[in-house]
C-alpha cells in the first residue's frame, strides 16, 4: 500500500527563482488542470503572484514512486488556501477562508487524499475562527460531500452591436480611452469600491489585475498587447469604473471584442462603459464571460434581444463553519424571526439555530445541538448545510428549493418568510474565479 507524506509551507524563492519545493507543485497544479508547464520568467510571474495573495501550499507526496514514474519531490495531490475578505450585504466585508488549486493526479484517486486535505483544511479554518470558506468550483458534483453549496452564479453573454445598437437610456458618456497600465494601481481601487457595493464580491487576486492591465494573457502567459481599456468618469472627474478587452482577431466572425474584466462603481459607469462597448467601430459582437445574472444590461438597450445569455454558470461556493457567526455577520432588511435544523455530516454547523432580525441586524440563539431532536422536527426549515450556504447571501430562493426537495418547511408561509430575511440590497455576484 502506497504511504503518503503532507506537508504545508508557502510558496519561497531561492537565488530569484522558485525553490525546488515550489516549482514542482507548481507544475503538478499545472497537470492538474491539463495547462503547459511554465518555466523561467513565466514560473517565476505566477510564483510571485501566488506570494502576492499570501497562498499557502499544501502538497501530497507518494515517497516510494516505481521505476521511471514520475520522480517523488512532485506532489500527486494539491491544495492551497489563502484569505480575502467577502462583501455578505450592506459593505459589510468579512475575512474568509478561500480554497483553491485542488487537484489529484488521476494514478492516485480513491485513496482519500482530497477528504484528507479537505478536512484537514476546514478544521484549521474552524479553529481559527472563519465564519465560512468559500471555493470556485471545475466539476459541480464534488464539493456539496464536503458541505459546500453554490452561492453566487454569472451568465456569458454575447451583445450584439451591429446597426441600430441603441441605449434605452441615454448614459452620460463619460468615457475615455486609456493606456491599461494605469489599471495597475487604478484597478485595485476601483474594485475595492465595487466590492463595497456589491454582495458576493470576494477580495481580487493579483492575477486579474496583470490581465486587466495587459501585463497577461492567460493563454500564453506573456505580455499581451492587444488589450485596451477605458475609464469612467464622475461628475467630479474622478474615474470610477473601467472596462478591459481585446479584439478576437479578423479571423473571428463576427467581428468581436473581448470584455476581459467590467468593474462598475457606479449605475452610470455601467451604462456608458457599456454604450462606449456598443460604439466601438468595425465590430459586430461583444462578449463577456462574467455578467451578473440579475445584470441590467438588457434593460439598458431599446432591445434587449441584442443580449443572448450563452451560458450560466455557478461562481462562489460557501461552507458554513459557524452558523451564529455567519448569519449575525450579514445584514437584514426586514423584521422576523425563523428556526432552522441544520444538518451537516461534519458537525461544524449542526443544530437548530434560532435567527432573529430586527430589521438590520440579526441575532442567533442555538436551540439544539443536533437537527435530529425535537426542536429540530419543530423548526420552520430543515435543510442540509450546502443549502444553507446558497441561502446565505440570498441567492437562491427558499422556495424553489423547497419545491425541489432540498429543503423542508413545517408550514407554508416558512419558505416565504425564508425569501424576504434572506434577501440582500442586490443579487450576489463574484465576477471572478480563484
Amino acid at each position: 500500500m502506497t504511504e503518503y507524506r503532507f506537508e504545508t509551507f508557502e510558496p519561497a524563492l531561492e537565488n530569484g527563482a522558485p525553490d525546488a519545493r515550489t516549482t514542482a507543485y507548481m507544475q503538478a497544479v499545472r497537470a492538474g488542470f491539463h495547462d503547459k508547464r511554465v518555466e523561467g520568467k513565466k514560473l517565476l510571474r505566477r510564483t510571485e503572484r501566488a506570494m502576492a495573495d499570501e497562498r499557502v501550499f499544501t502538497s501530497v507526496y507518494a515517497d516510494n514512486a516505481p521505476q521511471l514514474a514520475l520522480p517523488p519531490e512532485i506532489p500527486v495531490a494539491t491544495f492551497a488556501h489563502f484569505e480575502k475578505t467577502v462583501n455578505v450585504g450592506g459593505g459589510r466585508l468579512i475575512p474568509a477562508h478561500l480554497i483553491t488549486w485542488v487537484t489529484v493526479r488521476p494514478t492516485h484517486r480513491r485513496r482519500g487524499l482530497l477528504r484528507s486535505m479537505m478536512t484537514g483544511n476546514l478544521a484549521r479554518a474552524a479553529e481559527n475562527g472563519y465564519p465560512f470558506a468559500a471555493l470556485t468550483v471545475t466539476e459541480g458534483s464534488i464539493y456539496r460531500r464536503f458541505g459546500f453549496g453554490a452561492a453566487t452564479w454569472y451568465n456569458e453573454v454575447e451583445v450584439d452591436t451591429r446597426a441600430g445598437f441603441q441605449m434605452a437610456v441615454e448614459p452620460d458618456r463619460r468615457v475615455e480611452m486609456v493606456d491599461p497600465h494605469v489599471l495597475r494601481e487604478l484597478g485595485p481601487e476601483l474594485y475595492d469600491r465595487f466590492q463595497q457595493m456589491t454582495p458576493g464580491a470576494a477580495g481580487r487576486q493579483r492575477v486579474y489585475v496583470d490581465v486587466a492591465s495587459g501585463d497577461l494573457n492567460l493563454s500564453t502567459d506573456e505580455e499581451d498587447l492587444a488589450t485596451r481599456a477605458a475609464l469612467h468618469y464622475d461628475e467630479d472627474g474622478r474615474p470610477d469604473g473601467y472596462v478591459s478587452y481585446r479584439f478576437a482577431g479578423w479571423d473571428v466572425k463576427p467581428a468581436t471584442l473581448e470584455v476581459l474584466d467590467l468593474i462598475a462603481a457606479s449605475d452610470a459607469a455601467y451604462s456608458s462603459l457599456w454604450a462606449f462597448l456598443g460604439a466601438v467601430d468595425l465590430v459586430e459582437r461583444v462578449q463577456f464571460g462574467y455578467a451578473s445574472q440579475q445584470s441590467p444590461l438588457p434593460w439598458l438597450l431599446t432591445d434587449p434581444r441584442r443580449v443572448r445569455v450563452q451560458a450560466q454558470s455557478d461562481g462562489m461556493w460557501l461552507r458554513i463553519l459557524d452558523v451564529k457567526k455567519s448569519l449575525e455577520a450579514r445584514p437584514y432588511s426586514v423584521a422576523g424571526s425563523i428556526t432552522l435544523a441544520v444538518h451537516d455530516d461534519m458537525d461544524y454547523a449542526e443544530g437548530v439555530f434560532r435567527l432573529t432580525s430586527d430589521g438590520a441586524n440579526g441575532t442567533v440563539e442555538r436551540l439544539a445541538e443536533s437537527s435530529d431532536s425535537a426542536e429540530g422536527r419543530a423548526a420552520d426549515l430543515s435543510l442540509g448545510v450546502p443549502e444553507l450556504g446558497s441561502l446565505y447571501l440570498g441567492g437562491a430562493d427558499p422556495v424553489v428549493l423547497s419545491r425541489a426537495g432540498r429543503i423542508s418547511k413545517r408550514s407554508e408561509d416558512a419558505a416565504i418568510r425564508a425569501r424576504a430575511l434572506f434577501s440582500l440590497e442586490r443579487a450576489p455576484y463574484a465576477p471572478n474565479d480563484f
